[in-house]
């Protein structure tokens, strides 16, 4: 069992889930659609406690000094560091892949 990770979320990945969920449950019009896309995300982030090491490390900076990782899910990212000794994964943001993630990048650190 040493193997699993613990998987959490920072204040802003919360925000960023909250956010996903109300463009397309609100401004799209889609709730169904918009919980749909939540359950994706949350579906991949939690196979994160097994094996995180398995996606990319981010090649811009600041978030490869910070190892920060890269899961696409669909059509957004989920950002998530790993900390190998007390083997936690904080996913730390989750975004539209469409935006422009170096300055996303640069402004969050």
């Amino acid at each position: 069992m040493s193997d699993i990770y613990r998987v959490i979320y920072a204040p802003l990945a919360y925000l960023d889930l909250r956010d996903i969920y109300a463009y397309i449950a609100l401004d799209l019009e889609s709730p169904d659609a918009a919980q749909n896309q939540i359950d994706r995300i949350q579906d991949q982030v939690s196979t994160l406690e097994f094996m995180p090491y398995r996606h990319a490390v981010v090649d811009w900076e600041p978030w490869r000094s910070q190892e920060v990782h890269r899961l696409p899910v669909n059509r957004y990212v989920v950002f998530y560091t790993i900390d190998e000794p007390i083997r936690l994964v904080t996913v730390i943001r989750v975004v539209y892949s469409g935006r422009n993630l170096l300055a996303l990048a640069a402004r969050d650190s």
